[in-house]
């Protein structure tokens, strides 16, 4: 197993004093508020952006924070897309064979308003009751089968007054 490198404060420090002086300089003249930020100038790092930071924070989150983060971009994902609630219109259950948070949802709310077990749901759908896939998809955001998918969206619609 490869020893974790190391990126502290002062292997940034050293690494600005051997191969960017000029930056280095700056930093230690407090043009820089702090060596990420010169690291940063020089090249040695890149910025952190709003993208990092959310997926940082959805690692970190509870499973209740998952869920109540699910349900509120399921309505800014809605308010977004103005065909989603005429008539005929669907949202995709699946992109990249990976379920959206809507569906991940869904899928708990009948769970939980049918008194539904997994096997119980895989059962609804004709698929073995073993079938450990949609748990995994709904845990792990594991990819589904094509087969499971279809399975799937006909359980949504079957489902869609409940």
């Amino acid at each position: 197993m490869t020893a974790k490198q190391d990126r502290s404060n002062a292997y940034l420090e050293n690494r600005l004093k051997r191969d960017h002086p000029n930056i280095h300089a700056d930093w230690i003249a407090g043009r820089y508020g702090n060596v990420m930020s010169a690291a940063i100038a020089a090249g040695l790092k890149k910025p952190r952006t709003r993208l990092h930071e959310l997926k940082n924070a959805w690692l970190k989150a509870s499973d209740s924070e998952k869920d109540e983060f699910e349900k509120w971009l399921l309505a800014q994902t809605s308010m977004k897309l103005p065909n989603a609630h005429s008539p005929g219109a669907k949202l995709p259950i699946a992109i990249d064979r990976r379920l959206q948070p809507w569906a991940k949802s869904r899928i708990k709310a009948i769970m939980a308003i049918q008194g539904l077990q997994m096997g119980d749901v895989m059962a609804d759908m004709g698929l073995k009751r073993l079938d450990a896939s949609i748990g995994y998809a709904l845990r792990n955001d594991s990819r589904l089968r094509p087969g499971v998918i279809s399975a799937l969206e006909s359980l949504l619609d079957k489902h869609k007054h409940t």
